[in-house]
């Protein structure tokens, strides 16, 4: 039975990815840009310049793909500007190997892009006509040059030292200073060092195996059940017309059977049905469990939950969100919009969907994360109560006030609410003064 494929497919490690990636990059967990300029002060319209920046490359589509392609250990996402046009590709990391610097593991030196294709794929590609068979395509991507390789005929390619012939045609010179890729690990390793980060779904491979197994099994038993197998305990020589290879077994067809002889049918009750969906959904929570995902079931909840109750909750879930926050936000976007402000600076006349921004110095770049659920109407008024309680003793100022209000107002920048509030203030002390 162990060599047979599961007829049903539960994919909780699917599940899992898709939930901790909607947490992350959905269209209401996007993280808002926030930049400090000096005297820790919020550079508006540099934040605005960049937020359109990100809405005009689709930047929150393509981080969410990032991280679902990168769930299995790394991704990268290369960024180059292709005729005056900024083009951004998510490139998998099975086909990548990555050179890191020995003093800043941090820092990408080279990175080889290498796989095999045929004669009639580098003939749609643009490089002419090679004989029939396969070849190594290869690319490398450094610090000032993206060098192409003339392809290589992958017999004999591990046999013998073969020297790679540079494509002067394909080959850019851009002078970035920098790989324009950047290398996204999924989650924290044992080794800091290696290319590749921790899998989100490894601890609950095993577990959802062994549960779909199960459940096939039980949904087999469950077919059998519905067709059970007839048993006539009777001679042969006894029954008229001899016993036929196969019997009808239905309301419309009666057997008639000799005195003394006797017919049954072998079915199965419901008990090791429900021992076996009782043992599946103990193999789920496992699974579950083990990658942290949500464990929680929408059809118990009677009534709606506050987004701290929500919280608690799926409170493993938002742990798992959290790591792969640092992972594809503070070391992937931002990375990402650094490079991007770079190659903004060396292209001025860089084309951003189809708009021109001009250079874009990158300072202080840092996300500002939303709330994990929505507050609900209740959520609100106890989070208004209780700011205006501190206001009015003096232990928060009006800046900290409406920072405390933030996951319930959504105010995208705090200098700029601050100075409506005062406006609106000085607006009713002067129609306070005209009344009297």
């Amino acid at each position: 039975m162990n060599q047979r494929r599961p007829s049903i497919r539960t994919h909780l490690c699917n599940v899992v990815v898709e939930d901790s990636v909607s947490l992350l990059f959905s269209a209401s967990h996007w993280p808002s840009i926030s930049i400090q300029g000096e005297n820790n002060e919020e550079n508006v319209e540099k934040e605005e310049k960049i937020r359109k920046i990100c809405l005009d490359l689709n930047l929150p589509s393509l981080m969410e793909q990032a991280a679902v392609m990168g769930s299995i250990g790394s991704v990268a996402i290369l960024v180059q500007a292709i005729d005056n046009e900024l083009v951004l590709e998510i490139k998998r990391s099975c086909f990548l190997e990555p050179s890191f610097s020995l003093l800043d593991p941090r820092r990408l030196i080279r990175v080889r892009e290498q796989y095999i294709v045929d004669a009639d794929g580098l003939e749609k590609a643009g490089f002419g006509s090679f004989p029939d068979g396969n070849y190594w395509f290869t690319r490398d991507f450094t610090e000032n040059e993206t060098i192409w390789y003339e392809p290589v005929p992958v017999e004999g390619f591990g046999q013998k030292k073969i020297c790679l012939q540079r494509d002067e045609e394909r080959t850019v010179h851009h002078g970035l200073g920098v790989v324009p890729i950047v290398w996204i690990r999924n989650l924290p390793n044992m080794d800091p060092n290696a290319p590749d980060g921790k899998c989100t779904f490894s601890a609950g491979i095993d577990a959802m195996i062994d549960s779909d197994y199960l459940l096939s099994q039980t949904v087999r038993g469950l077919r059998y059940s519905s067709d059970p197998t007839m048993v006539l305990s009777v001679d042969e020589y006894q029954f008229p017309g001899g016993i036929a290879s196969s019997l009808t077994k239905d309301a419309s067809h009666a057997i008639a059977l000799p005195q003394g002889s006797e017919a049954k049918l072998l079915e199965i009750n419901g008990t090791g049905a429900a021992a076996a969906l009782n043992m599946w959904q103990a193999l789920r929570s496992l699974a579950l469990e083990a990658m942290h995902g949500n464990r929680t079931h929408g059809d118990r909840v009677s009534a709606a939950q506050s987004g701290r109750a929500m919280e608690l909750m799926c409170l493993g879930l938002t742990w798992l969100v959290g790591r792969l926050r640092r992972s594809y936000g503070d070391l992937g976007l931002v990375s990402v919009i650094k490079l991007i402000c770079r190659i903004t600076q060396k292209v001025p006349e860089l084309q951003i969907g189809g708009k021109m921004y001009g250079p874009v110095v990158p300072e202080n770049i840092s996300l500002v994360w939303p709330a994990w659920f929505e507050p609900t109407f209740g959520d609100m008024q106890t989070i208004a109560n209780a700011v205006q309680a501190a206001k009015s003793a003096g232990a928060v100022s009006l800046d900290t006030a409406v920072r405390m209000m933030k996951p319930a107002t959504h105010v995208q920048h705090i200098a700029e609410e601050l100075k409506k509030i005062l406006d609106d203030n000085d607006f009713q002390e002067t129609q306070q003064k005209n009344k009297s």
